[in-house]
């Protein structure tokens, strides 16, 4: 569904500063694949996101998606088929339009008809009974500006507005990060239950071991831009946050020493 080939990527090429950001990665993914990907700070995870977004070219390595060459697609065709949610739950929305005019833009552009003026009535009732789903009561507040929304509602209506069209392939890069717990687990639970019944292939950054190791069907570890361990079925099932630190320490010979993925 989802295949990198040797995909590399070095910024400030033959510089004093250059940093290699991604490494050879040799990447598969199936439909209908939930993916979680974990690595400490620089290991090359959003880079992974860019790449495949289009954010920019890779020096090395194919993109395919649905078996099309993607490597030289611009981004923003590539939007068109690949959702994506960020850490920030600002990004992504147009904060002086209502939710119904926000879900009105997505989906246009992913149904491709273009873009027209105001939102169409026989839509309506199809985004409140998306909003529906989520349950938090914004079905009812779809005249509200979205800059109005709290963080946990605004990122709901997010993942709403890069789902409302089946894509291709969802990318969550941390888009719980920003949110306190409590909210976070419900916009976790939202999002698991919406990848399973549209059967979305997902990959989803986190800095949460266990996390990882209980969503979708496989997990990634990277570090240094490389994919070092790569998850799944028995291995995974059997998996532990202790177990997984100890495989790190073994296989790049250092301890991993990020906070933010020890202590959550």
């Amino acid at each position: 569904m989802l295949q990198l080939t040797n995909v590399g990527k070095t910024f400030n090429a033959k510089t004093p500063n250059a940093k290699v950001a991604l490494r050879n990665i040799n990447l598969t993914l199936e439909d209908g694949d939930f993916v979680t990907i974990i690595g400490g700070n620089g290991a090359g995870k959003s880079t992974l996101f860019n790449a495949i977004a289009g954010a920019f070219l890779c020096d090395t390595g194919r993109i395919y998606l649905d078996g099309q060459d993607y490597t030289f697609l611009p981004e923003y065709k590539r939007a068109r088929c690949i959702g994506r949610l960020f850490q920030d739950p600002m990004r992504s929305t147009a904060p002086s339009m209502t939710i119904e005019e926000n879900l009105a833009l997505c989906y246009q552009r992913g149904t491709r008809r273009g873009f027209g003026i105001g939102v169409k009535k026989s839509d309506v009732a199809y985004f409140r009974d998306r909003l529906a789903e989520l349950g938090l009561g914004l079905e009812d507040r779809l005249k509200t500006k979205m800059g109005l929304l709290s963080g946990g509602q605004r990122q709901a209506v997010t993942l709403l507005m890069a789902t409302i069209v089946t894509p291709r392939l969802l990318l969550l890069d941390e888009h719980t990060a920003a949110l306190d717990p409590a909210t976070a687990v419900k916009v976790l639970e939202m999002t698991d239950r919406i990848v399973k019944k549209d059967h979305i292939t997902t990959m989803m950054i986190t800095h949460n071991i266990q996390s990882a190791l209980e969503l979708g069907n496989r997990t990634i570890m990277m570090d240094e831009g490389e994919i070092i361990l790569d998850l799944k079925g028995e291995e995974r099932e059997n998996m532990t946050v202790e177990k997984l630190i100890d495989m790190f320490s073994q296989k790049r010979g250092k301890k991993l020493d990020n906070d933010r993925m020890l202590l959550v």
